[in-house]
């Protein structure tokens, strides 16, 4: 585990603003991606997690000194930030792509891309509700071409995508920034105040695992035969 307590150097002085522009790059690329997971809350949870294991480890605090000192807060709000600015800015390059390229849809091999096509057509059926949906789904740890991505096809004003997605992400990253914190505290109030970060790597094993399955059950269903037959039902009740 040696490795693990090394982890505590990514965020280290200078290499704080790496820190930065990794948080930045790997959220942008987790919004920007199309079809493709990139795990950005496993890198937030990986940094933030490094920088408490250096408060911890290094500077020898314990875990009530370390959320008494608003220096360690200031570097994870920092890293929560900046990704939710990244993940702000990646938002557009799916919108941009359905916007422009709708005719993707109707390649042989782009049957995901009908998929998503569906699943925003579900999203919309209520445009009151819509933004309220984006903010939600913001708040999950799925990559934002699979919402995006259909409400550029479907000529959804951008603006009100941009700000329910800015705010749902800048809860998201807190969250993952936060949670080496309150697996810490969830430990420690059972008693196991030091680990040796076995129960740090699972976690991480299954947020990637969760991440990538709901991901692609969402590009695999065809949401397009769902509303179909949802629709045939409705009419069949209807006297």
């Amino acid at each position: 585990m040696s490795a693990r307590q090394n982890m505590s150097s990514i965020t280290e002085g200078a290499n704080y603003i790496w820190a930065l522009l990794i948080s930045l790059v790997i959220c942008f690329l987790g919004s920007a991606s199309i079809g493709f997971p990139i795990p950005f809350p496993f890198v937030l949870f990986s940094l933030s997690n490094s920088i408490l294991l250096r408060y911890m480890d290094i500077m020898g605090l314990n875990l009530d000194q370390v959320l008494g000192n608003s220096s360690f807060w200031f570097e994870i709000l920092g890293i929560a930030l900046i990704g939710g600015l990244g993940s702000a800015l990646g938002e557009f390059t799916g919108y941009y792509v359905g916007y422009s390229a709708k005719k993707l849809g109707e390649k042989k091999d782009a049957g995901f891309i009908k998929n998503i096509d569906g699943f925003g057509k579900i999203v919309l059926s209520n445009k009151k509700r819509t933004p309220l949906i984006i903010f939600l789904f913001a708040l999950s740890p799925l990559p934002d071409d699979i919402l995006f991505l259909p409400l550029g096809m479907m000529k959804y004003p951008f603006w009100k995508c941009i700000i329910p997605g800015w705010l749902g992400k800048n809860i998201t990253t807190i969250f993952y920034c936060s949670w080496p914190i309150l697996i810490k505290l969830g430990l420690t109030f059972l008693g196991e105040g030091t680990t040796n970060g076995f129960s740090e790597i699972i976690t991480e094993t299954v947020l990637l695992l969760f991440t990538i399955t709901i991901m692609f059950f969402i590009m695999s269903f065809d949401w397009n035969k769902y509303l179909k037959e949802r629709k045939e039902k409705k009419d069949k009740k209807i006297p």
